[in-house]
């Protein structure tokens, strides 16, 4: 009853933003869910990007919820004042109430999104994570990622110069450096040809996952768009297999 009240309130929240479809959250519930997955987009992705996952994972009995960051994956420089913090809080808020509905609940997380489930995973009981094109290793220079280390883009002046990247390169150090541990079983795939998160991510998650049930996936081409280019083909039935075994 709350999940479908919570579902209610949402859409008429969105419908009266005039929101468009493709940017809308989706929350899908049925009796007898044999568990649940909170699917989380990034910040050059949105919603739609992961709302055909969704409908694949709806299908397969499981309650779906693909959260909408509002200022995240949006046209525009609309993320500069948006820490990776408050994008955080909103999906732990999405992931408890998803609990409330009993079974497991698997993470599935995008680009960015992907940082923000393993930050997750960190302080909630997820059962599995899947993450997607994952932006753990930024594409910065290691003095950019030190200025970031020791704090010192929360400087105006510094913080001025690398932009709004700055507060998504501390997101990912933050993750990086507790990674290890995450006990819970990891599924991770990217391409080598990802144009927008480093490929090194991957082999970063490689090494530092703890859990042998992980599993990880690496394609030669298909960018950033993983879903788009391998969805169909092999991701989905690998996903579900994955969540179903975790």
């Amino acid at each position: 009853m709350t999940l479908r009240a919570h579902q209610r309130l949402v859409a008429s929240f969105e419908k009266d933003r005039k929101i468009p479809d493709p940017d809308r959250s989706v929350l899908r519930v049925k009796e007898g869910a044999k568990g649940s997955c909170l699917l989380i987009h990034g910040v050059s992705t949105g919603p739609g990007d992961l709302h055909e996952l969704a409908e694949i994972l709806f299908d397969a009995d499981y309650n779906v919820y693909v959260l909408r960051l509002p200022d995240y994956g949006t046209p525009g420089n609309t993320i500069s004042e948006v820490s990776w913090e408050s994008a955080l809080y909103q999906a732990r808020q999405c992931y408890q109430l998803l609990s409330r509905g009993g079974g497991k609940v698997h993470v599935v997380g995008m680009g960015f999104g992907a940082t923000l489930a393993l930050l997750l995973a960190l302080q909630e009981s997820v059962s599995s994570l899947v993450l997607l094109s994952p932006a753990i290793m930024p594409r910065e220079s290691i003095f950019q990622r030190w200025l970031v280390r020791l704090k010192l883009h929360r400087l105006r002046l510094v913080h001025r110069w690398l932009g709004w990247n700055a507060d998504l390169m501390e997101g990912m150090d933050k993750a990086r450096g507790k990674i290890g541990q995450i006990q819970v079983p990891i599924f991770a795939a990217q391409c080598e040809d990802d144009d927008r998160a480093c490929p090194t991510s991957l082999r970063f998650l490689q090494n530092k996952s703890r859990n042998k049930g992980s599993r990880f996936q690496v394609f030669p081409h298909g960018g950033h768009a993983i879903l788009t280019e391998h969805g169909k083909d092999v991701l989905y039935d690998q996903i579900l297999s994955f969540c179903g075994s975790a």
